[in-house]
């Protein structure tokens, strides 16, 4: 379905390429790459950013980023949504090729190389634009910033692969310079406009269907607005986990509670007033149990969206700490170990919507990766067979 639609959304400007405008078809093939869901749109708005800023796992992203999960390099690492960054460079070629011999443009093999080429280079050099573009766009938890990242990054990737393509194109066909460049132009613009405006819908479609599961879950709760304050108690907590997250490893976490923290609760609230909730696990001669305690200060309760992210994210410390039964329990207490446990929590919580906290770990991904590779694919948050019935997922 998703390769069909990429070719009707070419075949609707192979139009413009008797005049040596090039179709700029790189505007909707490198959106494959910046989808988390596999889909003719954007990245993901809360995905991990699946292009400069991914993680290794997941789809990501938005930052957008929906190569989070593949460190922005699923050439490299696991590719979990299935995508593979030839296919759109391979279309590109095809696209590109098919409308220069419907214009007659295919005179032998030397011209039909020549515009697979161009037509490779606009699609990646498509994909490239709006990947940067991608990673270099702050987080949307917004519908209006999930639209405007959405239409930046597709305008983008319109953009360059439109250029490439029409001024290639333009100038294999014989043009001088300066007819090749204003081709080049023509195709980017259009390229960019029509990337924006898909982009744009997609990334505001995309948002709404992915908080769909939270919005119905306030409507259970009685909760009017996301920005509401909710009330602070543990018979809340557990209403609220029934309906957003039915099916969290909650048989693993022994404390899930507001109104009776431990001792060490208390203490990481008064030395981290920032701080929502925490996790922690608990062990025995040394060892991690797969058992967790779970507390969430009062500013969680803040509103219930804030609820909703931050328990998404204690929860993935739960799952976290079950993959790490029999490990030892100074493995966790090693600051970059700990660090990484937080990217993944953050990466899901960007995911679902919330916020950007992952993003004080980039800097440090390369070591993580370098130094616990096994355990960042272990820990992987799409590990978690809970995560299905919260994250939207496109169902084409």
């Amino acid at each position: 379905m998703r390769n069909l639609l990429l070719f009707l959304g070419l075949i609707v400007q192979i139009h413009v390429a008797g005049n040596n405008v090039a179709v700029p078809q790189q505007m909707y093939l490198q959106k494959t790459l910046t989808s988390d869901y596999g889909f003719v749109t954007v990245p993901q708005q809360t995905c991990l950013q699946k292009t400069l800023t991914s993680n290794y796992w997941g789809k990501i992203a938005y930052s957008d980023n929906r190569y989070s999960y593949a460190m922005n390099n699923p050439l490299k690492y696991t590719d979990a949504s299935g995508e593979f960054f030839f296919i759109p460079i391979i279309l590109a070629a095809v696209v590109n090729t098919a409308i220069q011999g419907f214009s007659g443009h295919l005179g032998g093999m030397g011209s039909f190389w020549k515009s697979m080429g161009i037509g490779a280079l606009s699609g990646a050099v498509g994909y490239g634009a709006g990947t940067l573009a991608n990673g270099a766009l702050g987080t949307a938890t917004t519908l209006g910033s999930s639209i405007f990242n959405g239409a930046t990054i597709g305008a983008s990737g319109g953009f360059a692969g439109g250029f490439v393509s029409g001024a290639g194109n333009a100038w294999a066909n014989g043009t001088n310079f300066d007819q090749g460049l204003k081709s080049g132009l023509i195709s980017g613009g259009w390229g960019a406009l029509s990337g924006a405006v898909i982009g744009g819908i997609t990334g505001g479609i995309q948002y709404n269907k992915q908080m769909g599961i939270f919005h119905r879950g306030n409507d259970v709760l009685g909760v009017d607005g996301d920005d509401d304050a909710v009330p602070a108690t543990d018979a809340f907590l557990k209403q609220a986990q029934g309906v957003w997250y039915p099916d969290a490893p909650m048989d693993n976490a022994d404390a899930f509670t507001t109104e009776n923290l431990s001792k060490d609760a208390i203490t990481h609230f008064n030395e981290n007033p920032d701080a929502d909730a925490i996790t922690i696990p608990q062990s025995a001669k040394g060892l991690l149990t797969g058992r967790s305690d779970m507390y969430f200060a009062s500013k969680a309760f803040s509103s219930s969206k804030q609820l909703f992210f931050t328990m998404g994210h204690e929860f993935i410390h739960v799952s976290q700490f079950i993959a790490l039964t029999g490990e030892s329990v100074n493995l966790i207490n090693k600051p970059l170990f700990r660090g990484m446990l937080e990217f993944i929590a953050y990466s899901y919580q960007n995911s679902i919507g919330g916020g950007t906290g992952m993003n004080s770990f980039r800097g440090s991904m390369k070591d993580m990766m370098t130094t616990y590779g096994d355990y960042f694919k272990k820990l992987n948050y799409f590990n978690y067979g809970w995560i299905n019935t919260v994250n939207y997922k496109y169902p084409f």
